[in-house]
């Protein structure tokens, strides 16, 4: 049985990373660092505190482009496992291991991500000149799994001539601009997960058939069922947790409603490019470093030359909705009367008392988890 897990509220910044320059990738999403080195940061005095500041930047700022960095694979799988400590990741979790590893001979826990494998193992074959939507590849990291991915990174090793962007859409802004009404609708309905073409993947001889970074994620069945609205337990915020790729449907609603709720997640994300970022790739040694509760992404088929990248991948908590215990981004700034631009819980410029301070809520996670993962702080782990 996993150690139950005890989320006691966000985290706050403590100013260890302020004085790197940073730009803002647009107003509500993505950050870029130009001189933060990630091998010298774990090397650090300061290596604690600097991660945990970077915990939270990546999860209120959904991405962070980390430029021309220096890592191999070792110390890009000990960056992205030190950020998810620093955040509070469960103690039983760790970095996924890629159950399709010895098929290609890679690192266990880093995904080796080339184009061609890719359009391979899940059938990208249409022709580019043709494709009119690709709205439903839109998704977060391993949904399918009990318990999903907390963090996801991708450092290229190639970078194409041009073409091979990622994009981000903010799970936060998904959230905030249903109506109330529909909020609500959210908060009250399951969602359930899942990827064939993975399973069959993984069910091929020869594949790693052990635990996935956490006693949960084993097995091959990737039907899990997750709340649609989710609390970020980094920040305290509430984001949308449904629609696109691997999303089977919502539970408990007839197909047609189903298609309609799809469709409003669909709609919100295509139909606004504001709650978009879009992460050009300059040169190797780039790595994005993502939170997957706080935004979706897809890639861009449209490259022209060699693109190679490596992905590390952090398991962390099932999926739960502190409902009396977060709010929405866009409520926390409103509250705090903080402008669109200095959303944070890292800095107390904010009239009056937070209400979301660190260690403010009593949110326990059962080991053996909670039939529909809702509550008042009470979440399933």
């Amino acid at each position: 049985m996993a150690v139950p897990y005890k989320w006691n509220g966000p985290l706050k910044r403590n100013g260890a990373i302020d004085s790197f320059k940073q730009n803002k990738l647009t107003p509500g999403l993505g950050s870029e660092f130009i001189d933060l080195d990630l091998a010298a940061a774990l090397e650090s005095p300061n290596s604690d505190a600097i991660f945990r500041d970077l915990a939270v930047t990546i999860s209120e700022r959904g991405v962070c482009v980390f430029r021309n960095q220096r890592l191999d694979n070792s110390t890009h799988k000990e960056a992205v496992n030190r950020i998810a400590i620093a955040s509070g990741r469960p103690p039983t979790n760790d970095i996924m291991t890629n159950a399709l590893y010895p098929l290609y001979g890679d690192d266990p826990k880093v995904i080796t991500l080339i184009p061609e494998r890719v359009a391979e193992r899940y059938g990208y074959k249409s022709d580019p000149a043709k494709r009119q939507s690709v709205a439903h590849e839109w998704h977060s990291d391993m949904s399918f799994e009990e318990n999903p991915c907390d963090y996801s990174s991708l450092r290229l090793g190639e970078v194409p001539e041009t073409g091979g962007d990622t994009l981000f859409a903010s799970a936060y802004e998904l959230y905030d601009r249903l109506s109330e009404p529909f909020q609500k609708l959210f908060e009250s309905l399951d969602v359930e997960w899942g990827d064939p073409h993975y399973t069959q993947a993984c069910g091929a001889e020869g594949t790693y058939k052990g635990p996935r970074g956490s006693p949960a994620n084993v097995g091959f069945g990737f039907d899990a069922v997750h709340p649609a609205v989710r609390t970020n337990p980094v920040t305290g915020w509430k984001a949308v947790f449904a629609g696109g790729m691997h999303c089977k449907g919502f539970v408990g609603v007839t197909e047609e409603e189903n298609k309609i709720l799809m469709d409003v997640v669909s709609d919100l994300i295509t139909k606004n490019h504001d709650l978009q970022a879009r992460v050009h790739w300059n040169q190797p040694g780039d790595i994005s470093i993502w939170d997957n509760r706080a935004v979706k992404h897809v890639p861009t088929r449209d490259i022209k030359g060699k693109r190679k990248g490596f992905r590390v991948l952090s398991a962390g908590e099932k999926p739960f909705l502190a409902a009396e215990n977060s709010v929405g981004r866009a409520d926390f700034r409103r509250e705090h009367d903080l402008d669109f631009h200095n959303v944070s819980n890292g800095y107390e410029t904010a009239k009056g008392e937070l209400k979301l301070q660190s260690g403010g809520a009593n949110g326990h996670v059962n080991g053996n988890g909670i039939t529909n993962g809702h509550s008042n702080g009470v979440a399933a782990h």
